[in-house]
């Protein structure tokens, strides 16, 4: 299927490794001119050449703290510098933080600022020229999860911006402008073999949460973020859709 993405352009947050990195890639498959956006120079770099090296278009790159005052904002203005216009939005920066009762505050300002400020500041840089061109997609990467045994930052703040992007959602539909929400389930990373560093720890929670079997890989994310990006995905708009390999744990 051809998902009519080549003339388009992608700001992917977080795009240097994991998810993003995925989805970054897909998408630069299908022929988007990809803005890759992340906090390590170097690793956006790595990653680029690894994007441009498959024959895709090479990403651009903003190195970039988004928890930065008007992190968010900046980082829209560079990527219309640099690209001429932005017409899809992924929103992948962030990484789980359990805190419990008695957190770092710092912990969770952070997690505030980079889900919740940023997310909505680059949204609403960006949303005037989605709107006059009457084509916008903007995808949040996580927040179907959202109930923990354990308090978690990433949970919280997902939480509150899947409500503010389902609520958006509504406001900008009419202008051909669509959002939506990715909620991964435990997804191969980094991160997932720290929780999980045995065969007889991974078992185990295959065995109590995944009817499918296997963790999932982030091509399996990705694949899904390039179709909702795409007009393919038109008259999709305000979801929050799993990939969990049948784990389903929405708090809403």
């Amino acid at each position: 299927m051809d998902l009519g993405l080549s003339s388009k352009v992608a700001i992917v947050t977080g795009a240097g490794t994991g998810i993003g990195f995925a989805v970054a890639e897909a998408l630069a498959e299908e022929g988007v001119r990809v803005v890759m956006v992340g906090r390590r120079e170097a690793v956006l770099k790595k990653a680029s050449e690894q994007i441009a090296a498959t024959g895709a278009p090479e990403p651009l790159i903003i190195p970039a703290d988004l928890t930065e005052d008007n992190g968010g904002k900046l980082v829209a203005a560079e990527a219309i510098r640099l690209a001429g216009q932005v017409d899809i939005l992924v929103n992948s920066a962030g990484v789980s933080q359990p805190v419990g009762i008695g957190g770092s505050e710092d912990r969770w300002q952070h997690a505030y600022a980079l889900r919740v400020i940023a997310t909505r500041h680059l949204a609403e840089e960006l949303l005037p020229a989605m709107r006059e061109r009457k084509f916008g997609r903007i995808i949040n990467i996580g927040g179907s999860w959202e109930v923990q045994p354990v308090i978690n930052t990433a949970s919280v703040m997902n939480a509150a911006r899947t409500v503010y992007h389902k609520s958006l959602s509504h406001v900008v539909a009419a202008d051909g402008v669509t959002v939506n929400t990715v909620g991964p389930g435990i997804i191969e990373s980094e991160q997932i073999g720290k929780i999980f560093p045995t065969d007889k720890e991974r078992e185990a929670a295959i065995d109590q949460l995944i009817p499918a079997g296997y963790f999932g890989a982030a091509r399996d994310l990705a694949v899904l973020g390039a179709f909702l990006a795409s007009p393919v995905a038109r008259y999709i708009t305000g979801e929050v859709i799993a990939v969990d390999g049948g784990m389903h744990r929405f708090a809403f």
